[in-house]
């Protein structure tokens, strides 16, 4: 049995379209509906478009997988199928919405501290690249400190 800890009710667009992805992806990496990946490709795509879609879907598995192959034990989600459970989140599930949110917004040391206590040990490059990977991809909807295009320079007398 999955617990229960918070509700989907304040996540952004975004962090709320990746959900079902995120889920079908656990699901189907960690043995339960092993083709679920390909229901995961489907909703990505539909969600933002075939090219964009699928870099997620893509970026977003090989998140997971690092992930979990650097976990101890398996992620807690919510069967993504179970309406009953579409609006609550289970505390793997809220700590990975987390940790993207904060790459998103390049808060790094939140990030760097929520995926330790979610790996529980060492964290791998290979973990942290994928995640800022996905994240990347999913865009912001925040005002970051990177700039839009690169820095213009100019002589100055």
């Amino acid at each position: 049995m999955h617990q229960v800890t918070t509700t989907t009710e304040g996540l952004s667009p975004i962090e709320a379209a990746v959900l079902p992805v995120i889920r079908h992806h656990v699901s189907a990496l960690q043995g339960d509906t092993p083709l679920a990946w390909r229901l995961a490709f489907g909703i990505a795509e539909q969600r933002w478009g075939e090219g964009r879609g699928l870099a997620i879907a893509h970026r977003c598995q090989v998140f997971l997988s690092a992930l979990i192959a650097s976990r101890r034990l398996p992620l807690s989600t919510h069967d993504p199928f179970d309406i009953d459970m579409r609006d609550s989140l289970t505390e793997d599930e809220q700590t990975i919405i987390s940790i993207l949110s904060a790459m998103r917004v390049d808060d790094t040391p939140s990030a760097r501290q929520k995926l330790a206590a979610l790996v529980d040990g060492p964290l791998s490059s290979t973990t942290v690249q994928a995640g800022l990977s996905l994240a990347l991809s999913l865009g912001t909807d925040h005002h970051t400190i990177r700039r839009p295009s690169a820095p213009k320079l100019r002589a100055v007398s």
